[in-house]
């Protein structure tokens, strides 16, 4: 058994630290004991070659004891695979503060950056209301001279800026640690070398996390940076505000802003309070966009846009004009300094207004077309990152620096932006896995994530006791809902549903409101209107008109389909009630020609690479013999369908993955299945249904691809159970036909 010297220290609160100035390599199984067997409550231990040491390995052991120990430490053993070691106290038990004397000041800070960069993340022990004081008085102990501060900006939140003048640049990497006696703050960062200034010496800028609106008892600032600490002390001369640091670096060179600003998005983290601040603080003083677009150079490059897609990443749309394929870097940068390659994400598009500006008589001819569209996974997200820039590096040493727009689009017009990106004879399954669904992904979740009603509007007393709640959701297309009215009016069923109306294009609700107030008028009809706050699209905005519900049943309704008759409803709640483990239910729909347009919904695979929905009797007869009996189908369309309240609770509601409505009703009867409940057709029941005329009006639906993305997004989601489902239920005689 070997024995070697323990140097070991106390850190409060049953902490304790200890140093191997000598090990051999430790197993990865190995374990600490200490005295007779007793295991420590939390501990870790890390093995380092010391290279400035002539190569020696030291140990670092840390651990905590349980609070019933009251046995000195009188010995340690590291034991595990082929390790059987014993270490013994060097001297009587210290205060980690007096660490300093025996250990030296070389390894004294290697033992503070074990404790900062491994222990505390992983153990805690710089926490908020952690006993801190003996690592506070070791730093205190060892800064024995200060950083020559000269300028300071509060930045708001505990993001603080300074700038020292040095004698000559020092800009690696430095550990700033602003700590107290009750927790620490810990920036890893590198200073930013400013220039140099007239009497020659050079200013230097340095962000850290420091003093907030909880301050640190006794709060001591110090900066590691090599084999030195420093004191950092605030100077006379000081900001107060996010606008002081611009106003006070406005006139720096452009590089320098740029080395600035990502410097202070390193220690910004995802969820960083400041993130917002940063946010604006790039509206206020974006950076200019610069692109490379000189027609006689052999080489050039634009970012059209760069579009922050929430925690996710960054999407990015531009050109790059290389005929001599002489490229061999590219690489986009974010706001937060976080770097990644371009070449083998870029997607390559064509660019038309690029060929035109370089290209002379058509030469030179590209053999990659010049437009690219890429998203680019980050870290830290992106949510506050709005602008990026790129570096390229061509053979010959040719470099070109490149910087986005500041990006100032709210998420549905950024989701809408990404949309058009790319032709749709573009998109095949592994461009919409790895370009398109991580931002859509991403910048549709943002879209609906703080979802509201922005008011509620009454006509009419609410009916007493209702049987069900219709939700109709309405999005630019109102003139449809005269006609429904004529058939509301009149149909005693009426009476006892709760009726909602549902805007989801807030700038028409003055329109719409007057047109239900007329109608409430002349016929009567009770119902609400509720305003959505922005537009949420058909799944939005139809579960927040299901949360209005004051029925046990729901009926989700378009509003471009309009009742033939009376007694559709209740022979809808009528066989709802009668059919065990019933999911959804449609009834059957027609054109205005008296064809069908609804009869249950399948699945057709085969015409595009994911699953398409499939119509029942399409555009056959409504009286078809094979649409004429009620029958268990696979999915129902959205347009109407009706599910009990309780059931669209357990499966979470209208799926709103999708973007702005489609599939999202295939997607409900495909979670009712798999809940174990079916869906049927009701053929009872015939409305007419102007089919697409309420979804047609919405510009963003109909001027991108939304309908692949949301296609293969479905199939990602339910193509197994959809293939399972196929070969449990056929097309039967029906004329398949994509819905």
């Amino acid at each position: 058994m070997n024995t070697l010297d323990l140097e070991l220290f106390d850190m409060g609160r049953d902490w304790l630290v200890g140093v191997l100035r000598n090990t051999p390599r430790l197993p990865a199984d190995v374990r600490l004991e200490i005295n007779q067997r007793e295991k420590p409550a939390d501990s870790l231990i890390r093995s380092i070659v010391d290279i400035r040491a002539g190569g020696a390995r030291r140990c670092y052991l840390l651990f905590r004891r349980s609070g019933r120990s009251r046995q000195p430490v009188e010995r340690l053993w590291l034991r595990g695979t082929g390790l059987d070691l014993e270490a013994l106290p060097a001297r009587p038990l210290m205060n980690l503060a007096e660490a300093a004397g025996p250990l030296g000041e070389k390894l004294c800070l290697s033992l503070i950056s074990y404790l900062v960069k491994e222990a505390a993340p992983r153990l805690g022990i710089l926490d908020r209301d952690r006993d801190t004081s003996a690592i506070r008085a070791l730093l205190l102990e060892m800064a024995t001279a200060h950083l020559p501060v000269s300028y300071h900006t509060d930045l708001s939140k505990g993001k603080h800026y300074v700038e020292a003048l040095l004698a000559a640049p020092d800009t690696r990497p430095a550990t700033i640690l602003s700590i107290g006696e009750d927790g620490a703050r810990v920036t890893q960062t590198r200073p930013v070398e400013i220039g140099r200034i007239a009497n020659g010496d050079y200013l230097q800028g340095l962000f850290l996390n420091g003093q907030d609106d909880r301050p640190l008892k006794n709060e001591l600032v110090v900066m590691i940076q090599a084999d030195r600490v420093l004191k950092i002390a605030s100077p006379a001369i000081r900001g107060t505000s996010p606008k002081a640091f611009l106003d006070r670096i406005a006139g720096f060179a452009l590089p320098v802003r740029i080395r600035l600003r990502e410097a202070l998005g390193t220690i910004i983290a995802k969820d960083d309070l400041f993130g917002p601040v940063f946010a604006w603080m790039q509206r206020l003083q974006g950076l200019p966009a610069q692109s490379s677009a000189n027609a006689s150079a052999p080489f050039g490059g634009g970012i059209d846009f760069a579009v922050p897609c929430g925690d996710a990443g960054i999407f990015l749309r531009g050109w790059l004009w290389d005929p001599h394929e002489a490229i061999e870097r590219f690489d986009a940068v974010s706001a937060h300094g976080e770097k990644a390659s371009l070449l083998d994400r870029m997607i390559r598009i064509e660019d038309g207004k690029v060929g035109k500006h370089f290209q002379h008589n058509g030469m030179p001819v590209l053999r990659e077309k010049p437009g690219f569209a890429a998203f680019l996974p980050m870290a830290k997200g992106a949510r506050h990152s709005l602008q990026t820039r790129a570096e390229l590096d061509f053979a010959g040493g040719v470099r070109l620096d490149l910087m986005s727009a500041v990006s100032a689009l709210p998420p549905r017009l950024a989701r809408d932006l990404v949309l058009q990106s790319l032709p749709r004879d573009r998109l095949t399954p592994e461009i919409l896995e790895t370009l398109y669904h991580p931002a859509l992904s991403a910048l549709q979740a943002d879209c609906l994530a703080d979802k509201r009603i922005d008011r509620v509007i009454a006509f009419g007393p609410p009916p007493a006791r209702p049987r069900v709640s219709i939700v109709i959701p309405l999005y630019g297309r109102y003139d449809f809902i005269r006609a429904q009215w004529m058939r509301f009016a009149f149909d005693p069923d009426l009476a006892h549903a709760d009726l909602i109306y549902v805007l989801d294009k807030t700038e028409d609700a003055a329109q719409v409101e007057s047109l239900l107030h007329g109608l409430h008028l002349t016929f009567g009809v009770s119902c609400r209107l509720a305003v959505n706050a922005e537009n949420y699209g058909f799944a939005g905005a139809s579960n927040l008109g299901a949360s209005l519900a004051a029925a046990p049943m729901l009926l989700f309704l378009n509003s471009d389909v309009v009742p033939m008759g009376t007694g559709w409803l209740s022979r809808m709640l009528d066989f709802y009630k009668a059919t065990p483990d019933i999911g959804l239910l449609g009834p059957k729909l027609l054109f205005p020609d008296g064809s069908i347009q609804h009869a249950g919904l399948y699945f057709i695979g085969g015409i595009v690479k994911w699953w398409l929905n499939g119509v029942y009797h399409k555009g056959y007869g409504a009286d078809w013999p094979a649409a004429s009996t009620s029958r268990e189908v696979p999915a129902v369309t959205g347009a109407c369908m009706m599910i009990s309240g309780d059931k669209y609770a357990a499966v979470g509601g209208i799926s709103e993955q999708y973007v702005i409505g489609d599939f999202e009703d295939t997607d409900l009867s495909l979670r009712c299945r798999r809940q174990g409940w079916r869906n049927w057709c009701l053929a009872d029941s015939a409305l007419m249904h102007m089919e697409r005329a309420s979804i047609d009006g919405h510009a963003s639906y109909t001027q991108a691809p939304v309908d692949a993305y949301n296609g293969w997004l479905h199939t990602r989601l339910w193509g197994e159970d959809i293939a399972a489902l196929q070969a449990e239920i056929a097309g039967g005689e029906a004329r398949q036909q994509v819905a």
